[in-house]
């Protein structure tokens, strides 16, 4: 009988992708492992023989093990499966949007925004954030706005969090900070006056906004023609947050800070 290759050994079966992620947590008897998969011996030992096989699993002393090849492969398997769910809790919309609007290495831990829900805004809120993003922004205790179009938001919800003390910062494109100090400059030089507001000019970005917070992360892209529909989509996870620090740092890197004029 032909060996399977590592692909196939890693994907054709649920059961041995589910030894192999409660591996990751330290050697385990057989009695554990077919307890922790709700199993019987004889499927469970299939299975197992075949990881052994591949090289993916050990055994020691009656405790089964991944081994170093095992322990790689792994944490690289996660990573691909966590990638798949999150493009599969919102398949027509990943497939929609321009993926070009992250930098390569973020695309690759993309993974790491975990759960993700969709909302659009309501007819009458057509220009503003949807409603659960506006409810949870009131408790922000900070807020990082990246972004290349303009939002009420932007010269209303976002004002109140500097002025409660809590950090803002803003990287946007030139266009749209020259619509905030042009259009509104009252709420500009609000902004201005605060030690804990900051302003960085970006060059052109594929991305529409991203909207990082201490509580979630909203993301909001173009479609592949460029084209924008008013949206967020939401993940609340701590992996999520550290991406979408991560992205800012990326951005910031890319960009000039913006000051008063005097």
């Amino acid at each position: 009988m032909k060996d399977e290759s590592l692909t196939d050994t890693l994907f054709l079966s649920e059961k041995r992708r589910q030894i192999l992620l409660y591996l990751i947590s330290g050697p385990k008897t057989i009695e554990e492992i077919k307890e922790n998969l709700h199993s019987k011996s004889s499927p469970i030992m299939v299975q197992i023989r075949i990881l052994i096989r591949s090289h993916l699993v050990m055994e020691k002393n009656g405790m089964y093990e991944l081994t170093g090849l095992g322990k790689s492969t792994v944490f690289e398997m996660v990573s691909i499966l966590d990638m798949f769910s999150v493009f599969d809790s919102c398949p027509d919309y990943w497939t929609d949007v321009d993926l070009e609007a992250f930098p390569t290495h973020l695309l690759n831990r993309i993974g790491e925004l975990g759960q993700m829900d969709l909302y659009v805004p309501d007819r009458a809120h057509i220009f503003d954030c949807s409603r659960q993003v506006f409810e949870e922004l009131k408790d922000a205790g900070s807020v990082i706005e990246i972004s290349s179009i303009f939002r009420k938001t932007y010269v209303k919800d976002y004002v109140s969090v500097a002025e409660k003390g809590f950090n803002v910062t803003f990287v946007l494109s030139n266009e749209v900070l020259e619509r905030i100090e042009n259009e509104f400059p009252e709420i500009y030089y609000r902004y201005m006056r605060l030690d804990n507001v900051r302003f960085f000019i970006a060059p052109e970005m594929k991305m529409a906004s991203c909207l990082i917070t201490d509580k979630f992360v909203s993301l909001s892209l173009l479609t592949k023609d460029g084209k924008f529909f008013n949206h967020d989509l939401v993940s609340r996870n701590k992996n999520a947050i550290n991406w979408g620090i991560d992205l800012f740092y990326h951005y910031r890197a890319l960009s000039k800070i913006h000051q008063l004029q005097e």
